[in-house]
C-alpha cells in the first residue's frame, strides 16, 4: 500500500485597502480584485463567496474525477444564495449572511448514476469552501490604530 503524503497547514493571506466607503481593493499572491456593495460597480462580498464556492467545486470536482477515473468533458455550476439584508442594515435579529445556498452542478460525463453519486459525495466532503460554509470556522477580528 502506498504511503499517503502528509500535508502541513498553509496560511492563505490577502490584504484589503479601502478605496471608498463601499469599495475595497484586495491583493494577494499576485492577484488583485475589487469588492463593492451589492449593486455597486464591482462584485459584492456575497458574489465572491458564491464565486469561491463555484470555483472550488470545479477544482475539487476535477480532482475527484481523476481519483475515480471519471472523464469530465464539461461542468457548469449554478448557485443561488438567499440573502435578507435586515440584519446587515441593523433592522432585524435574523442572520447577516445567506439563509440558504442552492447549488446545481451540470456535468458532462459518461459515468453511471452510482459513480456520479459517489463523485458528488466526495466533492462535497473535500471542498474547502463548502466546508467553511457548512461548518463553524473560528474567526478572530482584531483592531489596530494606524
Amino acid at each position: 500500500m502506498a504511503k499517503m503524503p502528509k500535508y502541513k497547514d498553509m496560511p492563505v493571506k490577502i490584504s484589503g485597502i479601502r478605496v471608498s466607503p463601499t469599495k475595497m481593493k484586495v491583493v494577494g499572491n499576485g492577484f488583485e480584485i475589487v469588492v463593492d456593495k451589492l449593486g455597486g460597480e464591482a462584485p459584492s462580498p456575497l458574489h465572491y463567496q458564491l464565486a469561491a464556492l463555484a470555483g472550488c467545486l470545479n477544482i475539487v470536482g476535477t480532482l475527484v474525477a481523476k481519483d475515480l477515473k471519471i472523464d469530465v468533458e464539461g461542468m457548469e455550476v449554478e448557485i443561488v444564495g438567499i440573502f435578507n439584508p435586515s440584519k446587515f442594515m441593523g433592522v432585524d435579529n435574523g442572520r447577516a449572511g445567506f439563509k440558504e445556498i442552492d447549488v446545481t452542478i451540470r456535468v458532462k460525463t459518461d459515468a453511471d448514476e452510482e459513480t456520479l453519486k459517489k463523485w458528488l459525495s466526495l466533492v462535497e466532503e473535500r471542498c474547502p469552501i463548502s466546508d467553511n460554509l457548512a461548518n463553524p470556522t473560528p474567526v478572530r477580528i482584531e483592531i489596530e490604530r494606524e
